[in-house]
């Protein structure tokens, strides 16, 4: 009985140490395997994008409104230089108007489980929306300043 004891014991850690082994392998991927990636949670980022969004939304209405009134002003204008200030406030109203749709169209927001990936694409999201309301607000602000400057 000794012999089988022996072999027995044997085997059996033999068996733990690969046992023990092959999870430490196995833990080590893991910890190191850029495929198993912490869930991040883009909400907060995401709610902000709304928000600014939101916040912008109405302006819209304004900027159309702009775009006709200065479209009225440049039909009576017979000075070409102000016809060109003109002009070039009522392209970057038409390209807020523009660039306000397109976002809009393009945004979809990111699908769960959140990863690298979502968190890459809402901050990206985030910067276009920052950059849009500045130029939607810039615009508004010319326009209403020159067409106060017409009167």
């Amino acid at each position: 009985m000794g012999k089988a004891n022996f072999a027995y014991n044997y085997y059996l850690s033999f068996m733990m140490k690969k046992l023990v082994f092959g999870m430490f392998i196995v833990f080590a991927f893991a910890c190191s395997n850029p495929l198993v990636e912490e869930k991040i949670d883009i909400k907060p980022i995401e709610k902000e994008v709304m928000e600014i969004h939101d916040e912008i939304m109405p302006s819209m209405s304004e900027v159309v409104f702009l775009t006709d009134a200065i479209d009225s002003v440049m039909k009576q204008e017979k000075d070409t230089i102000k016809l060109q200030e003109f002009g070039v406030i009522k392209e970057s109203l038409v390209k807020s108007d523009k660039d306000m749709m397109h976002w809009m169209r393009s945004y979809k927001s990111p699908a769960q489980p959140y990863d690298s990936n979502s968190l890459n694409y809402i901050n990206k999201e985030k910067e276009k929306v920052v950059k849009l309301r500045a130029l939607i607000l810039k615009s508004i602000a010319d326009a209403n300043t020159c067409l106060q400057n017409k009167k």
